[in-house]
């Protein structure tokens, strides 16, 4: 699954979701596959699969509740299926569709979205490097005034 286009791009590959509901094969792919591309630096893309936001809400307080410890914004980072990961600066939505779709919805508070109305296929290099030349004059303040 971790071709050599990644590895030779330096590309990391994670896979996101309540993955443990998937069968057995494939979480073994799923995993190969990050570990191939686990020195990666220069990107990494995160695969959401059998994802929802809500219930990755739910399942981080349920093992905070386990651990007996304080229910806080760091605790609840730190059991996401995103945990150790730095939150995302794009969000791109293809499809014509403005709406968030239950995803990442504690993961980007901060991040810069943009909605596109080409379908995920159509979506081309070109389309990509106008977004990411949009991003490269925004300011960013992350909350603050």
């Amino acid at each position: 699954m971790a071709s050599h286009y990644l590895i030779k791009k330096k590309i990391k590959l994670k896979f996101i979701g309540e993955l443990n509901k998937l069968p057995q094969t494939l979480r073994k792919l799923l995993k190969n596959s990050e570990k191939k591309t686990s020195q990666n630096s220069i990107i990494q893309v995160n695969v959401a699969l059998n994802y929802g936001s809500k219930s990755e809400l739910i399942n981080s307080v349920r093992l905070i509740s386990k651990k007996k410890i304080k229910i806080n914004e760091e605790n609840i980072n730190k059991n996401l299926f995103t945990n150790n990961q730095p939150n995302p600066d794009i969000l791109i939505r293809t499809g014509n569709t403005q709406r968030l779709s239950n995803f990442m919805l504690w993961q980007i508070a901060y991040t810069e979205i943009f909605f596109e109305k080409k379908l995920w296929p159509d979506f081309k290099k070109k389309d990509l490097k106008k977004i990411l030349t949009k991003f490269k004059y925004i300011k960013r303040n992350y909350g603050s005034i």
